[in-house]
């Protein structure tokens, strides 16, 4: 499969890097508002208490997510890539905006916590199928040489949710200045995901099915595919799943959960905050590309991956502690050194993680390894929090448990088969 289009391959690897853009922007406006939200659907004496419990809430959502890799991977693999990776987006964004339109407990009580928890699960049910489908499919129409760049470009996407998040945000506040925040600026930051949305979706019709699963798979698919992903390929799930644990705990115990930290812990203003998101975001989403295609030029995804966990792992620590200063440029200086260990790192994992599974099961093996990876990792915001305030000091908190899953992540991607750069797929 050489002679793949680059144009069609570019085009596909866009409407993915819009899809994930939107689906993270979705989960990362949750985060964005936690401090401001939490209290009325969790309220509690103590502002913390009321955030932890919160947070628990990212968790629940979370673990729906592997379920959900089972079921858009289970009919992604039998019936084609494009109609599921299609209704992931479409589900995702409805529930998100439906988000914005709940009740508080203030106004109906219990109800309001358990629709909350409700939204969240379908949230992580539906965005399970948009990533896993996301990497599939770009991955199968990228050329040999170029499955790193593209997936790159893919990959880039989560940096757009953010930004979009940091606008977002910004028209929250200019709309629903002040207190009002508190009763309809938040509202609007999750009904501002229905413009990402169309532009998402108006790309993704126009993206077409997959000639790998076409000429491969389409007419003797696997009768369950999972089964065969877990009879087969079970060491690699185990593996796929440790690295993407890590990974995650990265995202979501630093980067996604920069604002909430730098709200609580410092006395910058949400303009400087913003910024500083936007700074870690802004690099992160012009790097991926082009560190994904630096492992399609030195041939190498397993060994990157497993150095840049060892980098991150050490530089943690340092990272950390300059946000924590309060000053805002060595925030902004923090932010654009995490978002580009982060990018070089998470820009690789399409191409390796489809470079070791057969066509016939790709979207399947992809959708739940990194789901319920993730899903281990949205304990990351709950336990840098719950850490901090045992050792008393935030920044010990975050570091400890960053560096640990940052090192245990890159010993484990060492693991993994040999690579498989620039051949053609199975």
């Amino acid at each position: 499969m050489s002679n793949k289009d680059l144009t069609t391959s570019l085009k596909v690897a866009i409407s993915a890097n819009l899809g994930w853009g939107f689906e993270l922007f979705d989960l990362v406006v949750y985060l964005y508002v936690a401090n401001t939200i939490a209290p009325l659907f969790f309220p509690a004496t103590d502002k913390t208490a009321s955030l932890l419990e919160f947070l628990l809430t990212l968790v629940v959502g979370y673990f729906a997510r592997p379920i959900g890799g089972i079921f858009f991977g289970h009919y992604g693999d039998r019936i084609g890539r494009k109609r599921l990776w299609f209704i992931s987006l479409l589900g995702m964004g409805l529930v998100t905006i439906f988000i914005g339109f709940l009740p508080t407990y203030y106004q109906i009580g219990i109800l309001a916590t358990i629709l909350l928890v409700i939204l969240r699960i379908l949230q992580g049910f539906f965005l399970a199928g948009e990533w896993g489908g996301g990497m599939t499919l770009v991955t199968e129409f990228a050329p040999d040489t170029l499955r790193g760049l593209l997936g790159g470009l893919q990959q880039g996407g989560a940096a757009l949710g953010l930004i979009f998040a940091v606008i977002a945000n910004e028209v929250a506040l200019a709309l629903a200045p002040g207190t009002a925040f508190q009763t309809l600026g938040w509202r609007i930051m999750f009904w501002f995901g229905a413009i990402p949305l169309i532009i998402a979706l108006a790309v993704r019709w126009k993206v077409g099915e997959s000639v790998e699963w076409l000429t491969k798979v389409a007419d003797k698919p696997e009768k369950i595919p999972i089964a065969t992903v877990f009879r087969r390929w079970w060491k690699m799930v185990i593996i796929a799943t440790i690295v993407l644990f890590a990974n995650g705990s990265i995202y979501y115990g630093i980067i996604a959960y920069m604002p909430t930290f730098l709200a609580l812990h410092t006395s910058l203003s949400s303009y400087e905050i913003d910024n500083i998101v936007l700074a870690t975001n802004l690099i992160w989403l012009f790097i991926s590309p082009l560190t994904g295609y630096l492992s399609d030029v030195l041939k190498r995804r397993k060994l990157l991956i497993g150095i840049l966990g060892f980098v991150i792992g050490i530089l943690v620590y340092p990272i950390i502690s300059l946000l924590y200063t309060g000053s805002y440029i060595s925030g902004i200086i923090a932010g654009i050194i995490m978002g580009s260990l982060f990018a070089f790192q998470y820009s690789i994992f399409p191409a390796w993680l489809c470079e070791n599974i057969s066509t016939n099961v790709r979207y399947s093996y992809i959708a739940f390894s990194i789901n319920l990876g993730v899903a281990f990792s949205s304990f990351a915001p709950y336990i840098v929090t719950a850490l901090g305030l045992a050792f008393n000091n935030p920044v010990l908190g975050i570091a400890t448990f960053d560096i640990s899953v940052a090192i245990i992540g890159g010993i484990t991607a060492l693991l993994s088969p040999p690579d498989k750069v620039g051949t053609s797929l199975q």
